[in-house]
């Protein structure tokens, strides 16, 4: 694979639509949708609610506006992902079988586009490359979670800049001030916008394609041993563009998502620790791609541990072999390397993430990533088996259908998570909750009670368990859980308008309201708005029974501000608008309510035509 055999193909060649291309374009499509066929009558997973049918933006009038330019107002600033989502939910609301059908489409036409690149940077084995990018098993937690649109959106919009940039940097500029541009020459530049106008949309739909320039300057490096001035000068706007718009994504992750505390305090010899561990998860889960898992094991680790250091210390040396081999390996191998290792940076640990929470790896971490691995693959594979390297895509194609099936359902993927994961007190909550919302207390029941044993240390586990109780009408249980979540942290928000709902079934309306105002007081991060919404609406439904209406249309607007989805407070408060003679205002707050839940629609004469005094 020595560099200096290869030159950039023809610029166009790769978008030549001959018959034996169309042929190939068709078998891979239908290659990725018989992969991922068996969800495609899949439902809505885990925070599919946050990104897809419990986001406000969706819903409301002006959501489209707040998805571009409020960024605290969605759950991460994607605009194109939540664009997409929208466009979606105005076509077929909240059938999650169009949404998934999307993903995987999506995913067929990223492959489409590497293999398109592969075959102009002349890649050997193009087509199975695309092939395993497509189907291989660790791609189905992608391209099956609704929420994870933002990578195979991303994916689209990385190898069509790849495409793009690659075909402008094989053309040489020969324009020269004051001269009339030449066809060429405009074709020239019409490449280079495209690939920037695209880095941009992968940009805005995972900012993970930071990582692009980077990779487009090693493929440089390797097809001609060196990067041109002229192509520095044009990768210098990407790069800027790629950092800008990553530290804008950092600050909101910690800021925002609240990835910050005890639980990402981590030391740079602990970061160092945990990426070098991830990356050779990466490459034996890609190698044996067996017992995936939606959460996987948090693994410990002790930088005064010598043998931990063999996980960060052995990709350095692979590296520099790689490095002092090229000559001999020629520059791909360790070219493909540096990409996947540096596509991979961003949820290496370097940076706080959400997730790191309850995992240090995922399977959607990698997606990008692994173009790089199934490069090396198919080059190996078509190398020793010739043609007959292709037989390994039906064999393939079994486990990645049956991850499919798993990732389809909710209950399966907490069952199977739970299975593989039995550690995890996350993994035990949310398969209590689906088996609660499955009409299965009993099973619930043990796993609250598995999820409170793994993490007594928790306010959220002790809360939760809380929540199950008095769901069963155990109140007295449910209020010792509450003060034992308050006791671990005075700030836990939830647990503080828990015991005012208790309080309410008790009808003790002074205690409770103590506790809703100590809810709204503490409830200072994204997590706990909803609690703080609900805090405030309970205040209102107070205010209004002993006719202090003024402070309860104030506590429904404060419910309605904190929670924009929350639609009985705006019911609420369009009431007590309306009984106020302002029907303008009750009209606007009833037909936004309206829009979040058409079933209220029954109630719209009700509530407008209440003009009496109060």
């Amino acid at each position: 694979m020595a560099a200096a055999r290869y030159r950039l193909a023809p610029v166009m060649s790769p978008l030549i639509i001959s018959r034996r291309t169309l042929c190939s374009a068709i078998v891979l499509i239908a290659l990725t949708l018989l992969a991922y066929a068996p969800a495609m009558r899949g439902g809505f997973i885990w925070d599919d609610d946050d990104y897809v049918t419990a986001n406000p933006n969706l819903r409301l009038s002006g959501g489209l506006a707040d998805i571009w330019l409020a960024p605290r107002k969605s759950p991460q600033f994607y605009p194109l992902v939540y664009t997409s989502f929208w466009i979606e939910h105005q076509l077929w609301d909240f059938n999650a079988a169009g949404y998934h059908v999307d993903n995987i489409l999506l995913q067929a036409v990223a492959a489409l586009l590497l293999w398109r690149l592969l075959v102009m940077l002349e890649i050997p084995a193009a087509f199975l490359a695309a092939c395993l990018f497509a189907i291989h098993p660790l791609q189905a937690e992608s391209v099956l979670w609704i929420t994870e649109r933002k990578n195979v959106l991303c994916g689209v919009f990385y190898f069509a800049s790849a495409l793009c940039f690659v075909a402008w940097a094989s053309r040489p500029s020969d324009f020269r001030s004051g001269e009339t541009p030449k066809p060429q020459e405009r074709q020239s530049r019409t490449l280079y916008a495209l690939a920037l106008l695209f880095f941009i949309g992968a940009m805005l739909s995972k900012t993970v394609a930071c990582s692009l320039p980077a990779a487009l300057a090693l493929l440089l490096w390797w097809k001609n041993g060196r990067i041109t001035a002229r192509q520095c000068l044009a990768l210098l706007p990407m790069f800027l563009i790629g950092v800008a718009l990553a530290m804008g994504t950092a600050y909101l992750e910690v800021h925002h998502v609240e990835a910050v505390g005890r639980e990402w305090a981590f030391s740079p010899a602990d970061r160092i620790l945990i990426a070098g561990r991830a990356v050779w998860f990466y490459v034996s889960k890609f190698l044996v791609p067996a017992n995936q898992s939606f959460i996987y094991p948090k693994w410990t680790f002790d930088p005064r541990l010598a043998w931990q250091w063999a996980f960060p210390a052995g990709v350095v040396i692979a590296l520099g072999v790689l490095f002092a081999m090229r000559n001999r390996w020629g520059r791909g191998p360790l070219v493909a390397a540096l990409i996947f290792v540096g596509t991979l940076v961003p949820a290496l640990g370097f940076f706080n993430i959400y997730p790191m929470r309850y995992s240090f790896v995922a399977d959607h971490f990698q997606y990008h990533a692994c173009a790089a691995l199934c490069v090396l693959a198919a080059m190996g594979l078509q190398h020793v088996f010739r043609r007959f390297a292709y037989l390994l895509l039906p064999i393939l194609l079994i486990p990645t259908m049956l991850r499919s099936y798993t990732l389809a359902d909710s209950l399966r993927l907490w069952q199977d998570a739970a299975a593989k994961n039995p550690d995890s007190w996350m993994v035990h909550l949310n398969l209590a909750r689906t088996l609660e919302e499955r009409g299965h207390p009993h099973e619930a029941q043990v796993q609250f009670e598995q999820q409170l044993a793994l993490a007594p240390e928790l306010p959220e586990t002790h809360w939760n368990m809380g929540f199950n109780f008095a769901r069963r009408g155990e109140l007295d249980a449910a209020m010792r859980e509450y003060d034992a979540a308050i006791a671990i942290d005075p700030s836990f928000a939830p647990a503080w308008y828990a015991r005012g709902r208790i309080y309410i079934q008790r009808h003790e309306a002074d205690r409770a309201a103590v506790q809703f105002a100590r809810a709204v007081e503490t409830a200072n991060t994204p997590q706990q708005r909803t609690y703080r919404a609900a805090a405030h609406a309970e205040l209102g439904e107070l205010f209004k029974q002993n006719r202090l209406y003024d402070r309860a249309i104030s506590q429904y607007r404060a419910a309605v501000n904190d929670d924009p989805m929350f639609a009985k407070a705006r019911v609420d408060l369009a009431a007590l608008l309306a009984a106020k003679g302002r029907l303008d205002e009750a009209t606007h707050q009833f037909n936004q309510a309206v829009e979040i839940d058409r079933a209220l629609e029954q109630y719209r004469s009700a509530v407008l035509t209440l003009r009496r005094g109060i």
